[in-house]
């Protein structure tokens, strides 16, 4: 984990150290094993694994606990998130939710914390190729958390290196083979995309082992400005 987002998880528990469980928690029992809610009520918060924290994602709130309960755990899960260890429980799916709930309720420090983690984290995702959480994964959870994307998008536009522009070539054509997306993270990609900033990312960086999916992004982007409206199809098809 680059160190940069390693103080940002660091943060993360620094402003949540007073999310503390209660003596009891409520949960459906024909939704949640009870065995399970003993487990992470006994192991300790930076011992919890994914197997432990990911039927919680599943169930968080709603069949399980509530903000309160998720919040305590809200740390370490994040950590997991972005060390890659949550790929197996869709998290792009199932975290946008609860931790929206847990922004609102939270204070200032604590929402301060979170933001400075998804920066950090989005930093990676966009710069990093050792980074094991897909860019997209990441917008859909910002989105879904209740925050603009756009500040986002600009960050990559003026991120150097290579890595940068590969990762924005993967995107481009994904996205345009019909990745789903909330309508208010649908339209900020797609202002984006009809922008000059992604294609000039794109071309400064010609480095031969990347030329050919780069150029086939800059189609994709290309025909995507041309047409009238936002769509989802695959241009190079």
């Amino acid at each position: 984990m680059p160190d940069d987002l390693e103080a940002a998880v660091g943060r993360l528990y620094a402003a949540f150290m007073s999310a503390r469980l209660g003596d009891s928690v409520g949960f459906c029992d024909h939704c949640v094993d009870p065995a399970q809610v003993e487990d992470l009520r006994v192991t300790p918060l930076r011992q919890l694994t994914p197997r432990q924290l990911g039927p919680l994602l599943f169930n968080a709130i709603n069949t399980w606990g509530d903000v309160t309960y998720f919040t305590h755990f809200l740390p370490r899960l994040l950590e997991l998130v972005a060390a890659g260890e949550m790929e197996n429980w869709s998290y792009s799916v199932f975290l946008p939710g609860p931790l929206a709930q847990c922004r609102e309720s939270a204070t200032e420090d604590q929402r301060d914390a979170i933001a400075d983690f998804l920066r950090a984290w989005w930093t990676a995702a966009i710069s990093r190729e050792d980074c094991p959480c897909l860019p997209r994964d990441v917008l859909e959870v910002i989105d879904g958390c209740g925050l603009a994307v756009e500040p986002f998008l600009d960050t990559w536009s003026t991120t150097p290196g290579e890595t940068a522009a590969r990762q924005l070539a993967d995107f481009v054509t994904d996205w345009a083979l019909g990745s789903a997306g909330s309508d208010r993270l649908t339209a900020a990609i797609d202002h984006w995309f009809r922008s000059d900033a992604p294609s000039i990312l794109l071309r400064q960086r010609p480095e031969p082992a990347c030329t050919l999916e780069i150029t086939e992004a800059i189609d994709c982007l290309a025909l995507y400005r041309a047409s009238p409206k936002v769509s989802r199809f695959h241009p190079l098809g």
